[in-house]
């Protein structure tokens, strides 16, 4: 069987034998692979660099209002760039798969358009700033178009590159002219909160001006001095009352008039003096003679007109001992009998009649003197007293109404002090509550007024910005398709499929071509081996084949030296 064929010498002899079977499927291949590599069309592939460059003023001086990540943003970037409107925009403005636009619609051209931009991000070790740790940051990154013609190709790059440049300076300054405004309706919002809460305050201070927390400590020390001043007064009024008292009781044992004397050399007395002696005579007479003796009626009926000339009405002395009876009389009858007994409340009418003639008595002689004092008063020390005791009654006066003013303002700061922890409690939630909202606006204020320089920053283009550091360049090669590549894995699959039809033919085939096969079935080697005998038809035959060859050598030649002529390298340079 051919099976056992093993040496190199039988390979060689099937290979020659079979040559046919080699060439034909393996140059079909190789004719196929390099149609392949020179018939798709070139693809131009055009690329631009843009580097990320950081703020140029300093952090510590100026913070952007832009903290994403750089790759972050890039990607974001790339969405907003990569919609349908600004790719239709592309593809319309250059004519962009003109040979598609029949058969395809506008979103499958977009979407084979993405797929033929590639972004690729630069990436470089650094060092955090905030942490100080190592990291990986985006420093740069690509954006590259492949066409098929090499100068839309590039015209495409540039544009893709120029809506990235645009939509990152266009994203930064809203972000921070969103970030200004929003910070800065915030701060307007704290500010009209803060104006409101100093009215509050206003408005409580003036009507709690005298129960503030921060006047308790002087509240207290006027309502001591109050305290010590009411003290003072009071006993400066028991002292004037004691001073008036002795006043007037020196004036009753006065005589407001001067002693008169007759030209004996004996003392006229007044209508007053005069009732006064007789009543101390009468006493003294009644004691040793009865009420019938003349002398004593003489006596009564000159005090009788005394007392009239004088405007008594009665003689408080008797008014006064008959009360003394009926009270020790009432004290006996309420020993026996309840309050409400006939008797005991006749008694007590008798009782409250006495009391009233004593006042009665009492307020006329105190009348009468007065009267007799202003009308006739002459004597200088009676005088003197009496304005002694006008001015400690003036002092007096003068002293309760201090009083009366003092204890008013002593209520009025005892009532501050009881109101005080109300109010206190009152004005620290005020207060606190203000405080609060005055450190937000002036934080707020602060972060607006870092949101204003970081928007002038982003305006002015002095942050982070994107830097077109490799224009996209006319593209002179092909980058894709990979002709040589194509090529040499068409001269791989030839060799290949030459050596498979040859090794399926030879397996399939019965027919014994060498003694060794004849031995393995025979068991026996041949006796005689008769060479194969060429004959003339034989001769031209292969003649015929090797020239066929040679021409189909010198064709393909040919065609692959005017493929590379064209396509891949000119040979002409």
């Amino acid at each position: 069987m051919e099976e056992d064929v093993k040496g190199l010498s039988d390979y060689l002899e099937i290979l020659s034998r079979r040559k046919k079977q080699f060439i034909i499927p393996a140059l079909l291949i190789l004719l196929a692979s390099i149609g392949l590599a020179f018939g798709l069309p070139s693809i131009y592939r055009s690329e631009a660099t843009i580097l990320i460059e950081q703020q140029e003023i300093p952090d510590d001086l100026v913070r952007s209002t832009v903290t994403s990540f750089a790759g972050e943003r890039i990607q974001i970037i790339s969405q907003r760039v990569m919609t349908t409107q600004n790719l239709s925009r592309i593809i319309e403005e250059y004519g962009l798969y003109k040979d598609d636009r029949k058969s395809k619609s506008m979103s499958i051209l977009v979407e084979e358009m993405r797929e033929r931009i590639d972004l690729e991000m630069i990436s470089a070790d650094v060092v955090d700033p905030r942490s100080g740790r190592p990291t990986t940051a985006t420093i740069a990154f690509k954006i590259a178009f492949s066409g098929e013609e090499p100068r839309l190709t590039q015209k495409v790059t540039n544009d893709l590159v120029s809506l990235y440049l645009d939509e990152n300076l266009k994203q930064r300054t809203a972000h921070a002219v969103e970030t200004s405004s929003f910070l800065t309706e915030e701060a307007d919002k704290l500010q009209g909160r803060v104006t409101d809460l100093e009215a509050k305050l206003a408005e409580f201070k003036e009507n709690n001006i005298n129960t503030l927390p921060n006047l308790q400590q002087l509240n207290i020390q006027l309502m001591e001095r109050a305290e010590r001043d009411v003290k003072d007064k009071q006993q400066q009024i028991r002292t004037l009352e004691e001073r008036r008292i002795y006043l007037q009781s020196e004036l009753a044992q006065m005589n407001p008039t001067s002693r008169l004397y007759d030209s004996d050399g004996s003392r006229v007395l007044s209508s007053a003096d005069r009732l006064q002696a007789l009543e101390s005579e009468y006493v003294s007479l009644s004691a040793r003679y009865s009420s019938s003796h003349p002398d004593l009626i003489k006596m009564e009926k000159e005090i009788a007109a005394l007392k009239k000339d004088t405007g008594a009405v009665g003689n408080a002395n008797e008014i006064r001992r008959k009360l003394t009876d009926l009270k020790s009389e009432m004290a006996q009858l309420r020993d026996r009998y309840s309050s409400e007994h006939p008797d005991v409340k006749n008694l007590q009418r008798s009782i409250d009649s006495y009391e009233s003639s004593l006042r009665a008595a009492q307020d006329n002689k105190r009348l009468s003197r007065r009267q007799e004092s202003t009308a006739e008063a002459d004597n200088p020390a009676y005088i003197q007293l009496q304005a002694q005791l006008k001015a400690a009654n003036s002092e007096l006066r003068s002293l309760r109404d201090s009083l009366l003013e003092v204890e008013a303002k002593l209520v009025d700061y005892e009532d501050r002090l009881l109101k005080s922890p109300q109010v206190e409690r009152k004005y620290l939630d005020l207060t606190r509550e203000y405080e609060s909202t005055l450190a937000k606006y002036q934080e707020v204020k602060a972060k607006q007024f870092q949101a204003e320089l970081g928007e002038s920053l982003e305006r002015e283009s002095k942050s982070e910005r994107f830097s077109l550091i490799e224009p996209p360049q006319l593209p002179e090669e092909p980058d894709k398709p990979n002709r040589i590549a194509i090529f040499f894995l068409g001269f791989i699959f030839s060799l290949a499929g030459g050596f498979g039809t040859v090794a399926v033919a030879e397996s399939m085939s019965a027919a014994i071509r060498s003694p060794k096969a004849l031995m393995a079935i025979t068991n026996a080697p041949p006796m005689i081996v008769i060479p194969y005998i060429e004959i003339a038809a034989d001769r031209s035959r292969r003649r015929y084949q090797l020239a066929g060859l040679a021409v189909l050598s010198i064709i393909a030649a040919v065609g692959v030296i005017v493929l590379l002529h064209n396509f891949f390298m000119p040979l002409d340079v």
